[in-house]
This record gives structure tokens, C-alpha cells and sequence, in this order.
């Protein structure tokens, strides 16, 4: 047992110093960090306009709900001519020519960010969007080319907790930097897309598995074909639908912190930054736990349990939340000196760990059940669930509140519904 260990420590260690994993680990780290530094950047220069001098044509709230949907349409759009374009071209080549794009994105962002341009800035964010829409599918059907079977799923560790970790860093960092410089966090965008070319240049050929495809430009036409060819193979369905729950639940989460912090527990900004930081670290160890737990065999036979972790600690989290009177909002050491907030900090905690040793293994599955000539449509298809059940979410998020159900109550629902994901779950099987 202490061999085995040894060995798959050494095994996830020993990737990051390969060629066949470290710079498309670099490639997308800095992609996703650059993503959610110029979306917070943004959304900063929009809830402050006024302390920016800017005027806005229209109200915050709704201008700052705006950008999330230019982040998520493209997803809706393109993921299908991006998969198909996956399929038949060299990998490789597509990452080097996306990183290449996004050079160009974040050079129109820095002008966008120095004129204070916001109009600008948001159609430069649908196109981060655009990129990342066809990036996706690249980044996860790229793996099981470079990587043996016995190292997906560390690698698959190793993306998602460093995606969660980028996402993290990209938020804090936006968030800060404009407010020192909007000038800085152009340069610094720009700098790490070319940081993230360079690494592209080093990942290794990943050839078409099925060159002779045809690519549909037809868009409905397009994510009909790819959805139908999903439908054929019953574990990729529940595997995708499963997977786009989690997403959904993240989602829902990250959007609903600052106004769980500020509402319900009535905290500053550091507790809502605390909250994003803990949600995303726990999901990074979560993934990380995968294959040590698993012993790099590819199995959903914990996923289930995870799912019920995630309703259990949920519930949990909401139960343990104190009621809180005063209007006077308390600082992140006031925070730590009541006792159930550190227990509110430990479910939430859990459930991003729980969501972790959720995901990790069902993008694994994916991956190794997919048929490699079809199998970035099969990835492309996962991301546009994906993206349809976050709009939905966040639709049906949006009627909630408004109808006077708080934070706390979407949480509750949130951990009712997942009970009945966890069975769902349970007959993938794999």
C-alpha cells in the first residue's frame, strides 16, 4: 500500500516536469486567469462608476448580469464548430493559433481599459468568450492524447484545480489592479496571453483522429448533429447532464457570495473575497484528492457520495448561518470571532471539496468513453449543456429572489436537488 502511494504521487509530480502536459497546464492556467481578470476588471469600473468617472447608459445591475451572459452566449453559439474543428485539425496547432488570438483580445482590452471604453470592453468580452468556447473542448480532448491511462485523471486533477485556482486569482487580481491602474491591468493581460503563447509553442503534435470530418457552419444545424451523436451512447448523456449540475451549482454559488455576505451574514468585501477563496481552494483539493482515491483508475464509484457531501454540507452551511441584526457590516476579523462562522467556513469548505471528487472523475469518463474521432464534439456538447443549464439557473435564480426567497433559500434548494443528482448519478455505473 505505502509502494502504491509512492508511486501515484510520483506519477502526478513527474507531469509536471513533461512536455506532454506542463505547457498545455501553463496554456490554460493563464487563459483562464486573463478571462477573469479583465471580467472583474469590468465589473469593478461598472459598480464604481462614479468613482471612475464614468457615466453609464444604464444601470449597474443590469450592465454587470450583461457581461456574464456575453461570457456564456459564445458557449451557446460555437461550441459546436468548435468541436468539430477539434476533431479534424492537429490540436496542437488550434491551442497555438487560440493563444495567439487571445494576444490580440487582451492588446483591444488594455486600449478599451486606458479610455475607459466600457462599450468596448464588453464586446471584447464576448469575444474571451468566443475563444474560450473554442478552447474548451481543445483543452480537454488534448489530454487523453498526451497522457496514459494511467495519468488522466491526475491530469484532470491538475486542470481543474488549477482552472478553479485561475479563476480565483484572476477575480482578486481584476479587482484590485483597476482600482490602481487602468492602465496596468491592460499590460498585465497582454503579458500573460504572450506567456501563454510561448508555453503553446512547446506542447507536442496532437494529430486529427478524424481529418476527413466536415465542419458545419450552420450553427443550430451543428450543435443538432453534435447533440445527436451524444444521444447514441447513454453513460456520455448522464455523464454530461451530471457534470452541467455542478457547473450549475458553482455557478450559483460564486454568484450568489457577495450577496450571501452582504445580505445574510453582513460582511464586508474581504468576507465575500474569503468565500471565493475558500470555495475555490476546496475544489482544487477535491480534484487533487481524485487520484489518490481512486488509485488512477477511472470510476464514477464516489462521484454519488460526493453529490450527497455537496446537498449534506449545503444544508449544513445554511443551518449553521446566524442571524444577524445589525445594519452595521462586520470586517473579516469581526467574522472570525463568532464561533459558527468558522463552521459555516468548514460546510462551505466541504461542499467545494465534495465538488472536486464530483467532477474530476465524470470529465476523466468523458474523455475515455468518447470515440477519438468525435471525441472534442463530445466535450463541445458538455460545454453547451453547461452553458444552457447556468442561463437557466440563473434565470430561475433571478424569478426566485425576486419573488422574495433569499440567498439562504436558493442554497436549500440547491442541497434538495442535489439528493436526487447523487441518485442520478449513481446509475452511470462506471
Amino acid at each position: 500500500m505505502e509502494l502504491e502511494t509512492i508511486h501515484i504521487a510520483d506519477l502526478k509530480y513527474k507531469l509536471f516536469s513533461s512536455q506532454r502536459f506542463l505547457p498545455m497546464f501553463l496554456a490554460t492556467f493563464l487563459g483562464t486567469f486573463n478571462d477573469n481578470l479583465i471580467r472583474a476588471g469590468l465589473v469593478v469600473m461598472i459598480a464604481y462608476a462614479s468613482q471612475h468617472n464614468l457615466s453609464l447608459p444604464i444601470k449597474p445591475e443590469i450592465l454587470v448580469t450583461i457581461c456574464s451572459a456575453l461570457l456564456i452566449l459564445p458557449m451557446v453559439l460555437f461550441s459546436s464548430l468548435a468541436g468539430e474543428l477539434a476533431d479534424k485539425y492537429d490540436k496542437a496547432t488550434l491551442v497555438k493559433i487560440t493563444k495567439l488570438a487571445e494576444i490580440f483580445i487582451m492588446s483591444a482590452a488594455a486600449f478599451g481599459f486606458a479610455e475607459k471604453n466600457i462599450t468596448l470592453l464588453m464586446v471584447l468580452l464576448f469575444f474571451s468568450g468566443t475563444h474560450s468556447a473554442f478552447y474548451v473542448p481543445i483543452k480537454f480532448s488534448i489530454l487523453p492524447q498526451h497522457l496514459k491511462h494511467g495519468e488522466l485523471l491526475a491530469g484532470n486533477g491538475f486542470i481543474a484545480s488549477g482552472s478553479y485556482l485561475a479563476i480565483l486569482a484572476g477575480m482578486i487580481a481584476g479587482g484590485l489592479v483597476i482600482e490602481i491602474s487602468h492602465y496596468l491591468i491592460g499590460i498585465m493581460a497582454v503579458s500573460i496571453a504572450v506567456i501563454g503563447f510561448i508555453a503553446s509553442l512547446f506542447i507536442p503534435s496532437a494529430p486529427s483522429a478524424h481529418p476527413e470530418a466536415k465542419i458545419c457552419f450552420n450553427l443550430w444545424r451543428g450543435s443538432i448533429n453534435i447533440i445527436r451523436h451524444t444521444r447514441s451512447d447513454r453513460i456520455l448523456v448522464r455523464a454530461i447532464f451530471s457534470l452541467s449540475w455542478f457547473i450549475t451549482v458553482g455557478s450559483i454559488y460564486i454568484s450568489q457570495f457577495a450577496n450571501y455576505a452582504r445580505g445574510v451574514v453582513h460582511a464586508d468585501n474581504e468576507v465575500y473575497i474569503l468565500f471565493l477563496t475558500v470555495f475555490s481552494v476546496g475544489t482544487a483539493i477535491g480534484s487533487l484528492l481524485c487520484d489518490n482515491l481512486l488509485k488512477s483508475q477511472i470510476s464514477t464509484r464516489f462521484t454519488p457520495i460526493a453529490a450527497v457531501g455537496i446537498s449534506i454540507f449545503t444544508a449544513l452551511m445554511v443551518f449553521f448561518t446566524p442571524i444577524t441584526n445589525s445594519d452595521d457590516l462586520m470586517t473579516i476579523g469581526e467574522f472570525f470571532s463568532v464561533s459558527s462562522h468558522i463552521l459555516v467556513l468548514g460546510c462551505m469548505l466541504m461542499v467545494a471539496i465534495c465538488g472536486g471528487l464530483y467532477i474530476v472523475p465524470l470529465y476523466a469518463l468523458l474523455q475515455e468513453r468518447a470515440k477519438s474521432s468525435h471525441r472534442s464534439q463530445i466535450i463541445a456538447t458538455s460545454n453547451l449543456c453547461d452553458s444552457i443549464a447556468m442561463t437557466i439557473a440563473a434565470i430561475i435564480s433571478t424569478i426566485l429572489l425576486s419573488y422574495g426567497l433569499g440567498v439562504k433559500d436558493l442554497f436549500v434548494i440547491v442541497a434538495f436537488i442535489t439528493i436526487f443528482v447523487a441518485w442520478y448519478v449513481r446509475k452511470i455505473g462506471a
